[in-house]
């Protein structure tokens, strides 16, 4: 999948899930896309389909497009876990709860509540608040236990 509207999902998919090597293809997107039109078009008379499919292409494709790789980019990262992640055990399929909060802020940002800007500083403060949390069980495990 080809992000190029959306700088925010294009790095996040690149560098966090893998998306651009996904199995999820552009036919699968247009084959969607198309099944949109013909189903919006079906409502009119046959001689005003073609302008109809026309009007809406202009109109619709570019945020349908933009919906779509958000969809598909939401759905894609809810299925892994990062692969260095020392919360979740050994099960790869589960994420930890660091990678849930992420996914939910995600989803906020897919949704358009939360900016690219507002996205990008919860996400570190996020982050942040993980590193300082490692830091601090790193630190438990390193001193004696009491007796």
């Amino acid at each position: 999948m080809y992000i190029v509207d959306d700088p925010t999902l294009a790095l996040i998919a690149r560098f966090v899930g893998g998306l651009s090597n996904s199995d999820i293809s552009d036919a699968e997107f247009f084959r969607q896309q198309v099944a949109a039109i013909v189903d919006y078009v079906g409502k009119f008379p046959p001689e005003e389909r073609d302008l109809r499919a026309l009007a809406w292409i202009e109109a619709n494709a570019r945020q349908y497009r933009q919906q779509w790789q958000k969809h598909v980019a939401v759905n894609r990262l809810a299925m892994t876990r990062c692969a260095d992640c020392p919360l979740a055990g050994g099960d790869k399929q589960i994420p930890c709860a660091i990678h849930s909060r992420w996914l939910a802020l995600l989803r906020r940002y897919a949704a358009d509540e939360l900016s690219s800007h507002e996205y990008v500083t919860k996400t570190l403060v996020l982050l942040t608040t993980h590193k300082d949390w490692l830091r601090v069980s790193e630190a438990r495990h390193f001193l004696p236990s009491p007796r």
